[in-house]
């Protein structure tokens, strides 16, 4: 399943995540492949998503959601995306006759948005997660950290918590993150590369390769 990583401090956000997906054909043969899963929204926010392989496809419909209404920076953002990506992933379903219904173990379907506030000099970077961490719809949306790891990761959380609590660079957090991936990529197929890393700063949300994450 998609590893991603988060961390929200005073001086921005960073996040990151494989690019691994996994498909079945109608034999049961499996096939792994590279997917984008990491998306700008507007200039300073992005979307990730993880699980069920309509999670991308919900990511970009909201990509285009926020941008054809203009929403200004993170604040509109939240509170509009529990209801859209619930009543997108509803629609997705309802042709497979599981609307409301049970997921299976392999289904589970996360989304972390975050990005920067025009409007709030106390929380001016914000992250907000919504997944079915029982397996069930509808997303709800999850209570998190400053740092946070899905699938969910005690050891992981409490590095990610403690680095942004003590407010260190963007870089070494990031630098961080990339070592988990790396990591989970070496120890098993279910993470693999390209790792995309990214950053939300008051100039906005980029995308950085790993090389260059320690001069973030």
């Amino acid at each position: 399943m998609t590893q991603i990583l988060g961390a929200v401090t005073s001086e921005g956000i960073v996040v990151a995540t494989d690019s691994m997906a996994t498909e079945f054909d109608p034999q049961g043969n499996e096939r792994r492949f590279p997917v984008e899963k990491l998306f700008s929204v507007g200039s300073h926010a992005f979307i990730v998503s993880g699980g069920m392989g309509i999670s991308v496809e919900l990511s970009l419909r909201f990509k285009r959601y926020v941008e054809e209404r203009g929403l200004p920076g993170i604040e509109p953002m939240i509170p509009a995306a529990g209801a859209f990506l619930n009543g997108q992933l509803d629609q997705a379903l309802r042709p497979h006759h599981r609307p409301g219904g049970e997921l299976g173990e392999l289904e589970r379907i996360y989304f972390l948005l975050g990005g920067y506030s025009f409007r709030s000099g106390e929380t001016p970077y914000q992250l907000a997660l919504w997944g079915s961490e029982a397996g069930r719809v509808p997303l709800k949306r999850i209570q998190i950290g400053a740092g946070v790891a899905i699938p969910r990761s005690l050891a992981a959380e409490v590095r990610l918590n403690r680095m942004a609590m003590e407010t260190r660079p963007l870089g070494e957090i990031l630098d961080f993150a990339h070592q988990v991936l790396a990591r989970l990529a070496a120890s098993g197929d279910d993470v693999g590369p390209p790792f995309r890393l990214g950053v939300v700063t008051s100039d906005g949300f980029k995308l950085l390769e790993p090389r260059l994450a320690r001069e973030a």
